[in-house]
C-alpha cells in the first residue's frame, strides 16, 4: 500500500473512531503482531516531522489576532506536539512489548509507556487496543483527541504509524515508518 492510501485508510479509521466515541479495542495483541526491537526511521517512505518553529509562530499569530478580536485564547497545542507525540520526530526507537503493556524508548531520549486498554496519562484518557487495522492509541484530552494506528508490513520487518491529531480547530496528520534492526 502506498503512502497516500495509508493516510486514506488512517482518515478514514479516525473518522470512525470519532464518529462512533469508545470503539472497543481487544487488549490481546493478535498472533505475530511483535513490535519488540530496535527500529529506524525509513525517511523515504516516512512524512517529515513537523517544524514546531512555525507551528509555534502560527499559534503566536492566532493568540495575536484572537486577542485583537476579543475572543478566547488558546495555546495552540499543536506547537507542542512532539512532547506528546515523539514518534513524529523519533529518528529511532526502542519497543519492548509483553502481554500488558509495551514501553518504547525513543533516540532523544523520551520513554513512552502504553498500557493495553483505558488508562489516564497526564491530560491524555488514553485507549489502546488492536483491531483489523492493527494497533490503535486512541487518546482524547478536553480540547484535543489524537489516534496512532501502528500497522507491520513486510513480515514484520517495517513499521507504519499513521497518527492523526486535532486541537482547536488544528489538525495534523503524518505517516513515519520504520525499518527493524533487530529483535524479531
Amino acid at each position: 500500500m502506498d503512502r497516500i492510501a495509508s493516510w486514506a485508510l488512517g482518515s478514514a479509521w479516525l473518522l470512525t473512531l470519532s464518529g462512533c466515541g469508545s470503539v472497543p479495542l481487544d487488549p490481546e495483541a493478535p498472533t505475530g503482531f511483535d513490535l519488540n526491537g530496535h527500529w529506524v526511521i525509513n525517511r523515504a517512505l516516512s512524512d517529515p516531522p513537523p517544524n514546531e518553529r512555525r507551528l509555534q509562530a502560527e499559534a503566536d499569530r492566532a493568540l495575536v489576532e484572537m486577542g485583537r478580536m476579543g475572543q478566547r485564547r488558546r495555546m495552540g497545542m499543536l506547537a507542542f506536539v512532539t512532547a506528546d507525540f515523539p514518534v513524529l520526530a523519533s529518528k529511532s526507537m526502542i519497543i519492548e512489548q509483553d502481554s500488558l503493556s509495551m514501553g518504547i524508548r525513543y533516540a532523544n531520549g523520551t520513554y513512552r509507556d502504553v498500557s493495553w486498554g483505558e488508562r489516564r496519562r497526564g491530560l491524555w484518557e488514553v485507549n489502546a487496543g488492536w483491531t483489523e487495522e492493527g494497533l490503535v492509541i486512541a487518546s482524547r484530552a478536553d480540547d484535543a483527541s489524537a489516534t496512532e494506528t501502528m500497522r507491520l508490513r513486510n513480515g514484520g520487518r517495517q513499521l507504519a504509524i499513521t497518527i492523526d491529531i486535532k486541537s482547536a480547530g488544528d489538525a495534523l496528520s503524518a505517516v513515519r515508518v520504520f525499518d527493524r534492526v533487530s529483535g524479531n
